[in-house]
């Protein structure tokens, strides 16, 4: 038994975004530490990316809790 796929809404779009912020920040994060960019700039993209993080993982466990 297949369950069916919900349909693209809004929540895709945002959750398009925080992938994409994710992805971005990342970089950005790597890229600072292999040019040994000041601390201040390590520490901005690595909580850029735990906050997306962060949020995604909420979403998910909210949108688990309302399909059960």
């Amino acid at each position: 038994m297949t369950t069916p796929h919900p349909k693209a809404s809004d929540n895709s779009a945002i959750h398009t975004v925080l992938w994409a912020l994710v992805a971005v920040s990342g970089v950005a994060n790597l890229v600072a530490s292999v040019a040994q960019a000041p601390l201040v700039v390590n520490l901005a993209t690595g909580l850029v990316t735990l906050a997306a993080l962060t949020v995604l993982g909420t979403r998910h466990l909210r949108a688990r809790r309302t399909r059960v």
